[in-house]
């Protein structure tokens, strides 16, 4: 693609789920300015963490980015120090955590694996919970990143002192794909057809490709030790794009088109992608012959709870504190964590020789 918005004043677009941009032509009418910044007609970005703006016919809409939020009664909505989104805290006496103080009804992650609230003065905390495991035998017990829980993958493959695991693809040279498939290399290798340049152009190899192409023999560029031909487009950084025009490197920003999904899909930003995107939304959980909705949160007993996170369920048992010495543990009917009971001497029972024998009783009990 041939993109000279430095002559003809174009700028660059990506549009709705797309990752290549394209030439969109600059109009200061339908144009808007946000923050120091000038936005072309029907473009998106992110305003601020917690909102995305649009530009439309020179005016600019920012709205929030986060799920509206309905709290059951009793609570209100807030938003904790930091984040974006509201959640649902009550009225009850906050709690005081490694040296952050939380309201009541508030939740948060002290790490990957665990997870705390505030109840009305008091701190819960749980941790997840593994099943166990049984792998076969071309399978290793791996726990992959993000996830708490091991779980069983096909044996990875070895490639020029790489590791990939079973699914993966990678380029082991600009005309050979491989794929890992447990355990084993599969390699397929792109045969090129011959080419034929006109008059005024030559035969080329573009960078990254496998196959012969035809170029100008004019007009080439050299940008970080590569070279670039007349008229080609790519991706440098983020969301910046370059393009070669007669010899001369020219380098712009790529704005964001404005995406509006479907329903059944949502607004994601993914990893690597300069705009975000529509995704299907996620698919749901099962979990003992029941359908949970992503995010929703269950609890199976007093001492467990369970959440659906893409796909994955995610189970917590309540973490118990322990009791202090010269007490035991009194179980609690309907309750997850027993208390602490204080013991105590009553009277001696039995006698011997060289021997006493002190029966103790819970305080409370008969």
């Amino acid at each position: 693609m041939l993109c000279v918005f430095s002559l003809k004043g174009e700028r660059l677009r990506i549009p709705a789920n797309s990752c290549c941009p394209e030439c969109v032509s600059s109009s200061s009418v339908d144009s808007c300015r946000h923050q120091g910044l000038l936005y072309e007609h029907d473009s998106q970005w992110r305003g601020s963490p917690c909102s995305r703006c649009v530009c439309s016919r020179g005016g600019v809409s920012c709205t929030s980015s986060c799920p509206p939020v309905s709290c059951p009664g009793g609570q209100r909505p807030f938003t904790p120090e930091g984040e974006c989104c509201q959640q649902c805290a009550g009225s009850g006496e906050s709690c005081s955590h490694q040296g952050t103080v939380f309201r009541d009804g508030e939740q948060w992650r002290p790490s990957l694996c665990s997870r705390c609230s505030c109840r009305d003065g008091e701190v819960q905390c749980s941790v997840a919970e593994c099943q166990q495991v049984v792998c076969r035998q071309n399978e290793n017990l791996v726990i992959q990143p993000g996830r708490c829980c091991p779980q069983c993958v096909s044996n990875p493959c070895l490639s020029a002192g790489t590791q990939y695991q079973h699914g993966d693809q990678w380029q082991k040279d600009s005309c050979t794909t491989c794929v890992c498939d447990r355990g084993q290399s599969k390699c397929h290798t792109h045969t090129c057809r011959p080419v034929t340049c006109d008059k005024g152009q030559s035969r080329v190899r573009r960078a990254g490709q496998c196959c012969d192409e035809c170029a100008a023999t004019k007009g080439s560029c050299l940008y970080e030790g590569a070279v670039r031909y007349h008229g080609d487009l790519w991706n440098a950084t983020g969301c910046e794009f370059c393009s070669c025009s007669r010899g001369q490197v020219v380098c712009q920003t790529a704005q964001c088109g404005r995406v509006q999904c479907p329903q059944g899909s949502e607004l994601v930003e993914l990893p690597g992608k300069c705009c975000p995107e529509c995704s299907s939304v996620k698919p749901s959980c099962s979990y003992q012959g029941k359908s949970y909705k992503d995010l929703s949160r269950w609890s199976p007993s007093s001492c467990q709870d369970c959440e659906c996170r893409d796909a994955q369920v995610t189970c917590y048992l309540r973490s118990c504190p322990t009791c202090p010495p010269g007490t035991l543990l009194l179980p609690q009917e309907a309750r997850c964590c027993p208390q602490c009971g204080p013991v105590f001497p009553v009277e001696t029972r039995l006698r011997g020789a060289d021997t006493e024998i002190f029966v103790f009783v819970l305080a409370g009990g008969a």
